[in-house]
């Protein structure tokens, strides 16, 4: 078995027409006696309706998925013995793609979700892979209990003289208690994706996600049927301290579970605002009434499944959240509230959207900030752009403007200066309801229209992140149909959003609404 490589894995496709993740080589995740870290090593299983219907198989190794293609799917019957061919490695961001990958790509067809979780291998897995005998351990929504991999006679002989253009293995299941003789095939016949409860039929036809049904998994230990106190599984995570309550005056408390929990639920909504920006973090591991840290860098020991990323005029790493499983990470560390910079994905030096932040005083009636609200809007269709509204999870609210990036997009000082004019026409109209100025003494009464969240650097709270403030409350997207007169941000919880998003699914178009900001710069020059 080769080690990790995506060299095979990038050769095989055209990016600019598929879209599957072009992927890195992530940091290894064996400690320095290589040994692996408990906890830290995930895997997938992909249905993948090409060619011909199969399994995509993958456990994380040296920084990358190295990969099987399971003709019939995994069994739960230890009589079953399922081939596994081995292909090239893949990026671990491979670990979230779900969708189409184009006709006449490599591989082309369908892509679902079909299991994920972490895995434990029995000894040294580099070790098993060399001999052809590799035994683990699964804890995922699906698969569990011990499996072993076993390299086929004849290409045992061929893989020590490096040979052959095609591995074979076989895949089976150990007696366990996860185990299911005469009834291997069971799990197969259900078609829902564990990510988004979508068919492949669905998928194909660009249907909408559905709301996955969060499961508890524990890890069995090599050789035993037994489970070990290893704390619940959320994503392939381990959730220790799972009963910790974050929100403790909340009846009953919201836990640490509680909060990894509501992360996969929302999490495919979510990480579209967060995948390719830097994303502090609000971290309080003892509740919210505790220590509370603002994190912006990446520290040692912090999971792989969060990014790292460098940023110009800055030597130390920023945090990056560019998968659902990164959520359940930061579920981990206590991570009570997201802020992602407002950057174009993967180009902090450009705007990608623009937030204007309506922040009122305390006498200030919240129907006031609706009004407030609407203002700001209708100035920005005026000028061609498509706002967008949420609440911020306290007492104001958030106007978002998405952006389309090209060539000659303006840059931030200029992204700030217009959204500054916007706010100071706004207060220059209605100075008994508008303030420009942060001072509190000049605030009574009014709402500050914050426009300092649109620099280079500045954050804002991400939509459908939890705030570590009383009702746990989050920062939730609405319609503006939803943005009127008796709208109270208070009922928007940790506990309520997810069927709320289902029902509603607000901010559907928003990624198709970018407009470019250059062209709304010169309406608002000569207006």
């Amino acid at each position: 078995m080769r080690n990790g490589n995506l060299t095979k894995y990038r050769a095989k496709r055209d990016f600019t027409r598929t879209a599957e993740p072009r992927g890195k080589m992530a940091r290894k995740t064996l400690g320095k006696t290589g040994a692996p870290v408990v906890g830290q090593l995930r895997f997938v299983v992909q249905r993948h309706d090409a060619t011909r219907l199969h399994y995509d198989f993958r456990l994380e190794l040296d920084g990358v998925f190295k990969s099987w293609a399971v003709t019939r799917g995994p069994s739960l019957d230890p009589h079953d013995k399922r081939l596994a061919v081995e292909v090239e490695d893949h990026p671990l961001d491979y670990g979230t793609f779900e969708g189409i990958i184009p006709e006449g790509q490599y591989g082309g067809g369908t892509v679902q979700l079909w299991d994920r979780g972490h895995w434990l291998p029995d000894g040294d897995p580099h070790q098993g892979l060399r001999r052809g005998d590799l035994k683990f351990s699964l804890a995922g929504e699906r698969l569990r209990g011990g499996w072993v991999l076993v390299r086929m006679k004849g290409d045992r002989e061929r893989g020590r003289k490096g040979g052959g253009k095609r591995t074979n293995w076989l895949l089976i299941k150990h007696r366990d208690a996860a185990a299911r003789e005469g009834d291997g095939d069971r799990l197969l016949k259900d078609p829902r994706s564990i990510a988004s409860g979508r068919t492949l039929e669905q998928i194909a036809a660009g249907a909408g996600r559905a709301l996955p049904k969060p499961k508890k998994a524990k890890l069995a230990k090599p050789g035993s049927d037994s489970a070990v106190a290893m704390g619940v599984v959320v994503m392939g995570v381990s959730i220790s301290h799972p009963d910790k309550p974050l929100w403790p005056d909340e009846k009953p408390p919201v836990t640490k579970l509680d909060l990894a929990r509501y992360y996969e639920t929302v999490g495919a909504w979510m990480i579209d605002h967060l995948k390719g920006r830097p994303c502090s973090l609000v971290r309080t591991p003892d509740g919210i009434a505790g220590q509370t840290f603002f994190q912006r860098h990446a520290m040692p020991g912090a999971s792989p499944l969060i990014e790292e990323v460098k940023i110009k005029g800055d030597r130390k790493p920023y945090l990056r959240i560019d998968r659902v499983e990164a959520l359940a990470a930061a579920a981990q560390l206590g991570a009570t509230e997201l802020h992602p910079w407002n950057c174009q994905p993967g180009q902090p030096e450009l705007p990608g959207r623009l937030v204007f932040d309506l922040d009122p005083a305390p006498d200030v009636k919240f129907a006031e900030v609706v009004a407030a609200a609407r203002e700001v809007a209708g100035r920005l269709e005026a000028l061609g752009l498509v706002p967008w509204c949420k609440t911020t999870g306290g007492k104001g609210l958030h106007v978002v403007v998405p952006l389309a990036a090209d060539r000659k997009s303006p840059d931030w000082d200029a992204a700030k200066s217009f959204t500054k004019e916007i706010c100071r026409r706004l207060a220059d109209d209605h100075p008994e309801r508008y303030v420009l100025d942060m001072a509190k003494k000049r605030r009574a009464g009014r709402i500050f229209l914050d426009y300092l969240r649109n620099d280079r650097t500045a954050t804002a709270v991400a939509p459908l992140s939890p705030r570590a403030r009383p009702g746990a409350t989050v920062s939730m997207p609405l319609a503006w149909s939803q943005v009127k007169t008796g709208l109270d941000p208070r009922k928007f919880t940790l506990r309520t959003a997810p069927a709320l998003l289902k029902k509603g699914r607000p901010w559907r178009d928003y990624a198709g609404s970018a407009r470019p900001l250059r062209g709304a710069i010169e309406k608002l020059l000569k207006s």
